[in-house]
């Protein structure tokens, strides 16, 4: 439809872009009219999120229009450059997308070609831009296109677009769910194969869910993403604007982790934040030579002694792990599993991202590379130098010996450096913890524990108790030493009652499902198989006192937070608030009794 060119606006000193249709085409008045139809498109729209036009200009066969121009990479780049977003990074511009779709769905456009590759990133900023209404619909269902042509992208088609019917807004919603679903999986829905193929697949073919390709995307951001793909019109995500509140409560359910997890996290990375600048110092220095004497001299004592302090690192490392199935059990009791775990371990990786692109740049990993090339380079050279001196093929000097020093302690540094800018260590923690070594090491700390781990696909506590949680624990740390030992459980308390609320959210989450699951089973109310009803009043009613019980802890830490301001004005005493903890205590333990259900709720959600 154009060619793009940037150039400079002389008049206001700043750089644009300048859409140029082609003069052969412009002689074309169908083409003419479509090319600046998308001009008078987009000028209609206003909105941060969406490119904006400056001026539309036709002189004879030369038809152009000038949009501001915007420092940056497209959708498709990125994810060709670095791989799928992580879900923060993913949220936040999917979220600024569909803000834009909100805004031209108001103003009656529908884009009709939502992909990658119209998708702005732009540099230095957080923020995202739609772009090329090239082939938007404006006005009502009358003025469409032809019914006969099918217009579009085929791999970002709708259904209704592929069969040439009428569009709405959730024809675009289709299309981004297949852009959602590329930048967190780095994939497409559907099976590679021609336009014709692909147009099909929109008509035929169940997207694959995108947890079964991307599983540490959360189970409810899932949910909504795969809910823009239904290829039945009227069963999507209702608009925009409700697909937006939908990602902004996705990227608020992932910023906290319970009090238990997160606590359990912090212990894990406490033990591995110490400097590696010793292992690699070992590796210049005392392995490297052990390695050439094992090479010029391989007797079973010096294999011996080469082999012994590896498998002594070996065992440390085995015992370390076997002083965490306490820890491990603690999360176990609290009502959270592995699951749990590993997702809280996946938003440590996605901090790390965000930390690392702030303090090194964008291109941190490339930096990485690079040092752990040159760490590898030194080390090389210093184990060549050692093995050439101890085999006499070098001669022995100062100079030699000084060379394998300064080439180890390059490598060293280098490798200090590479760690610095890398996030393996939260990878290998998340590696650890979803694999294998991770599930035995729950399996082994859950034997006797009688409640079973919460399921659990993703991280559902609110900011709601969290925050009130944070008020009140900051509060709890202002007060006088004297306050703080006649209040010795408060912290404790105000941790139960966080996990608490986050608790009753996941069964009234659950028993939604249940509910969900047997009128779905059940069709029609004449059909229903005997006991649906009975058990669905039985799981409506274990849902209300779930939300009733939430309300309650949620209540509880609220009036704990205005008591310890009431105390740290000096208009209360310290036994209104020891009162307060009582009746708190009291909730918890409404709470644990109520958690008895949800295995019961756990076997009607079991297939």
């Amino acid at each position: 439809m154009g060619i793009v060119a940037l150039a400079r606006d002389v008049a206001l000193d700043r750089p644009v872009a300048i859409k140029l249709f082609p003069p052969d085409l412009a002689r074309q008045p169908v083409l003419r009219e479509r090319f600046l139809n998308e001009a008078r498109t987009a000028a209609r729209l206003s909105h941060p999120n969406i490119v904006p036009i400056h001026a539309v200009e036709e002189h004879g066969d030369l038809v152009f229009f000038v949009m501001a121009y915007i420092e940056g990479q497209t959708l498709t780049q990125r994810i060709a450059s670095r791989g799928p977003l992580p879900v923060r990074e993913a949220v936040q511009a999917l979220r600024q997308i569909a803000w834009a779709l909100a805004h031209a769905h108001s103003q009656g456009v529908v884009h009709r070609d939502i992909k990658p590759d119209n998708i702005m990133l732009e540099h230095g900023t957080d923020r995202v831009l739609v772009t090329d209404f090239g082939i938007a619909l404006a006005g009502r269902a009358s003025d469409r296109d032809d019914p006969d042509r099918v217009i579009g992208t085929p791999e970002f088609m709708s259904p209704e677009q592929v069969r040439g019917g009428e569009v709405d807004g959730r024809s675009d919603l289709y299309s981004f769910g297949l852009v959602a679903f590329h930048a967190l999986s780095g994939r497409y829905p559907y099976p590679s194969g021609t336009p014709a193929e692909a147009m099909a697949h929109h008509l035929s073919t169940p997207p694959s869910r995108l947890q079964t390709v991307a599983p540490g995307v959360p189970a409810k951001l899932g949910d909504v993403i795969d809910r823009c793909l239904v290829k039945a019109l009227d069963d999507r995500v209702e608009s925009a604007a409700d697909l937006a509140e939908r990602l902004g409560a996705a990227l608020e359910e992932r910023r906290h982790a319970p009090v238990p997890v997160r606590h359990f996290v912090e212990e894990l990375k406490r033990r591995g934040t110490r400097s590696p600048f010793w292992v690699y110092v070992m590796l210049g220095v005392w392995l490297t030579p052990m390695m050439a004497s094992v090479l010029v001299y391989p007797s079973s004592s010096v294999l011996l002694g080469s082999v012994a302090p590896l498998l002594l690192v070996g065992g440390v490392a085995s015992l370390s792990l076997g002083l965490l199935l306490p820890r491990v059990r603690r999360v176990l009791r609290a009502g959270y599993g592995r699951d749990d775990v590993v997702q809280a371990l996946l938003q440590d990786i996605e901090a790390r991202q965000e930390e690392l692109a702030y303090l090194y740049g964008e291109r941190y990993r490339e930096d990485a590379a690079r040092l752990r090339r040159l760490a590898y380079g030194g080390f090389a050279v210093a184990l060549a130098l050692s093995t050439g001196v101890a085999t006499m093929v070098l001669p022995y000097s100062a100079t030699l010996i000084g060379g394998s020093i300064a080439a180890g302690a390059v490598g060293a540094i280098a490798g200090v450096r590479a760690i610095k800018r890398s996030d393996k260590k939260a990878r290998q923690r998340w590696r650890l913890w979803k694999g294998t070594i991770g599930e035995w090491l729950f399996r082994i700390a859950g034997v006797g524990i009688k409640r079973v781990a919460l399921p659990s696909t993703a991280l559902t506590a609110r900011p709601t108790e969290v925050a009130l949680g944070a008020a009140v624990l900051g509060l709890y740390d202002a007060l006088s030493p004297e306050a703080q030992r006649a209040l010795p459980d408060l912290q404790q308390v105000v941790a139960g009652l966080e996990d608490d609320a986050h608790r009753m959210r996941r069964l009234v989450d659950d028993c939604t499902a249940v509910l969900t699951a047997i009128e779905t089973a059940s069709g029609d109310t004449a059909a229903r198989p005997p006991g649906a009803d009975a058990r669905a009043a039985h799981v409506c009613g274990l849902r209300d006192r779930a939300k009733e019980r939430m309300q309650q802890a949620v209540a509880a830490l609220e009036t704990l937070r205005v008591d310890l301001l009431r105390l740290s004005a000096g208009t209360a005493e310290i036994g209104s608030v020891t009162t307060r903890l009582g009746s708190a205590r009291q909730v918890a333990a409404d709470i644990a009794r109520l958690l008895d259900a949800q295995e019961e709720v756990d076997r009607l959600l079991a297939p």
